[in-house]
């Protein structure tokens, strides 16, 4: 199943963000071709030697099998490993870190050979199924009723019009989680999205008395309706109109011949992680996975040294926490 976060066009529009240059990396070995897209960025000058380091832009990605012959996955995997190690070497990148795309044709094999970790969770709906019946919770078909008796109704915006509004609630969000420039957006950002991806990004927009009180930006694969960023005014929050926007975007995606939901993720035991929950199955739950590779150790311990007191502990690379 493919995701938005695999197609080039998604990977170019985020490198502004990234602060660093995209590569395209494809390996063709005897089994079959892997490749692999990631932002580089300077991680500092050690000697006079310019030091890199990489990783996955904004959503999924990490290397992926293009095709293979079959049974070979796990050779092929290996024979990337080596190149790419190869590849970090001789272009003095000290360390590497990707979340891997959970939807990726043999994903489960990508993990197991490059020894990624657990890194979190995204909570989906089948849509080629009453997902309506199968997946949503008691809490969440009450909150759907509560806000249709609010007299909230959607209203989607695959052209744009709507970017002010969405960008005046998203405001909100950004006051409330006190989020980084990283998941801050302009208009005109706003509007590359719906330039690079016309006709398959929108917003869902829950309105009460002709006035938008919640928005939803989202973008759709071939096979996935990704539920992207939310800006809501919190004067309504009793009305549930997010609640109505899961259900009814999904319905959205169900017509539109998409198979699945993304709703994203969320902090453990966190609210969004918990109101999550209550619309997704227990198979709805997707685990996925990450890469911490440190390619040269003795540099990277160097520009630990360098970094000083570093603020977030758990950060990967380190130095950069």
């Amino acid at each position: 199943m493919k995701s938005v976060y695999r197609e080039a066009r998604w990977a170019k529009l985020q490198e502004k963000k990234e602060a660093g240059e995209l590569v395209s990396y494809d390996f063709i070995g005897k089994q079959g071709e892997v490749s692999y897209c990631f932002i580089k960025k300077q991680a500092g000058f050690i000697d006079d030697v310019q030091y890199y380091d990489i990783s996955s832009y904004r959503g999924t990605g990490g290397p992926c099998i293009e095709w293979c012959n079959d049974g070979q996955e796990l050779e092929l995997m290996k024979s990337f490993t080596q190149d790419f190690q190869q590849y970090c070497k001789n272009n003095n990148i000290i360390a590497e870190f990707a979340k891997l795309d959970p939807w990726a044709a043999n994903a489960s094999v990508i993990s197991e050979v490059l020894g990624a970790e657990f890194y979190g969770y995204f909570y989906c709906n089948d849509l080629t199924e009453n997902f309506y019946e199968k997946a949503y919770n008691r809490r969440s078909k009450r909150a759907i009723k509560k806000a249709i008796d609010a007299n909230v109704s959607v209203k989607f915006d695959f052209d744009g019009v709507t970017i002010p509004k969405f960008l005046e609630l998203y405001q909100n969000t950004v006051d409330k989680f006190q989020v980084s420039a990283y998941y801050k957006f302009t208009a005109e950002e706003l509007e590359e999205y719906f330039e690079v991806f016309k006709g398959v990004c929108f917003f869902s927009n829950a309105v009460k008395d002709g006035e938008i009180i919640t928005s939803v930006l989202s973008v759709m694969s071939e096979d996935i309706v990704h539920y992207l960023y939310l800006g809501s005014n919190p004067e309504f929050a009793h009305c549930q109109a997010n609640s109505l926007l899961t259900y009814q975007t999904s319905l959205l995606g169900k017509q539109y011949g998409r198979k699945l939901i993304d709703m994203g993720g969320g902090k453990k035991d966190g609210n969004i992680e918990q109101f999550k929950l209550n619309f997704v199955a227990e198979n709805g739950v997707i685990p996925y996975y990450a890469i911490k590779k440190i390619h040269n150790q003795t540099i990277y311990d160097t520009m630990v040294q360098k970094a000083g007191a570093i603020i977030n502990p758990v950060f990967f690379p380190l130095y950069r926490g």
